[in-house]
């Protein structure tokens, strides 16, 4: 359950998601679907949840976390085998 830090309304979190502008789909469309902002359906603020856990318990910040590790052990691990494995051997 979320409570709107607002009105203090509370509600489940899944049954208000405040989606982002089309824009970011377009850009991050990865990075979208780990968007957790909600939107209270009272008095219509937007903020971010913090009841939603991935895996159970990882938090929304801990999963971008996460997903931008792997990706960046992917680019790092892709630089070393097209660059600078030739360059040292």
């Amino acid at each position: 359950m979320e409570t709107c830090p607002k009105c203090g309304a509370h509600f489940p979190a899944n049954d208000a998601w405040a989606h982002r502008s089309a824009l970011v789909g377009v850009l991050a469309p990865g990075w979208q679907s780990l968007d957790t902002r909600v939107r209270c359906p009272g008095c219509a603020h937007v903020f971010p949840a913090e009841a939603i856990r991935y895996f159970g318990f990882l938090s929304p910040n801990g999963m971008k976390v996460v997903v931008g590790s792997i990706i960046l052990a992917i680019v790092l691990g892709a630089t070393y085998a097209l660059f600078l494995e030739r360059l040292l051997h």
